[in-house]
């Protein structure tokens, strides 16, 4: 399917932009998990759902199933955002996230017990809100910006976890992530050979810097390559719409 023209991408409200399927690949290039998420445009900007499944690794640990939502206004900042984190033997962890002014509100729900609620001060608004999904990580690089290539730019942001696969220590977590532009290049993936932008993110200085390519013009995942998980993940397939009736 062709994808949407521009003017389309901007003016059809309900339209569905993307559907996509993520591979997460260990350092044997074996498939490890998936991730299935749609984007879709809404009065007021857009609409981010994802299901990410990770399978467990050779001592039983990892399983992992992640659900979430995200509300984004025009310019790709958050407005809210839902993740529910269910692993084997322990309670789900689902946590809430809003931007109200110039607060944040995090209404969690870890191990199955209702936990108060967190408010943060934000003085200069929250352009990122991380929730772990690749498709939502890819969103920081139109917090970041196509400008200084090299040069690392802090990004004010919250999390739901600071840790690698975003599961471990739950609950409502601000830093600065950050994140430099490398410059632009062509890249193939399983969906296809696409022209990108190259971001670097660091979200902590003791961790190696994770390598992102989005597809040029907007955030759309292409490919992260991340030496602390020895992951490489990457864009599977990829189905544009201007109705949910157009995908089959």
């Amino acid at each position: 399917m062709s994808p949407l023209p521009d003017h389309a991408m901007r003016t059809a409200p309900g339209a569905l932009i993307e559907r996509g399927v993520i591979a997460y690949r260990n350092r044997e290039q074996a498939v490890i998990g998936r991730e299935w998420f749609d984007l879709w445009m809404v009065p007021g900007g857009r609409l981010l759902r994802a299901l990410c499944i990770m399978a467990a690794d050779e001592r039983g640990e990892g399983d992992l199933v992640r659900d979430v939502s995200m509300a984004l206004d025009r310019d790709w900042r958050p407005r809210d955002g839902w993740s529910r984190v269910m692993r084997p033997a322990q309670g789900d962890d689902a946590l809430w996230f809003r931007v109200s002014g110039e607060r944040l509100l995090a209404d969690t729900r870890l191990a199955g017990e209702d936990r108060a609620q967190a408010v943060s001060s934000l003085p200069f608004g929250l352009p990122y809100l991380g929730l772990h999904p690749l498709q939502g990580d890819a969103l920081i690089a139109m917090a970041r910006g196509r400008d200084e290539p090299g040069v690392y730019r802090l990004i004010a942001s919250a999390t739901n976890s600071v840790s690698p696969n975003g599961d471990a220590a739950p609950g409502a977590h601000l830093l600065d992530i950050a994140v430099a532009w490398v410059g632009e290049s062509e890249i193939s993936v399983p969906a296809g050979r696409f022209a990108a932008d190259h971001f670097r993110l660091r979200w902590r200085q003791d961790w190696p810097a994770a390598d992102l390519w989005v597809r040029r013009g907007d955030c759309l995942f292409l490919r992260m390559a991340w030496e602390l998980v020895e992951g490489d993940f990457v864009l599977e397939t990829l189905e544009t719409a201007q109705r949910l009736s157009d995908l089959r």
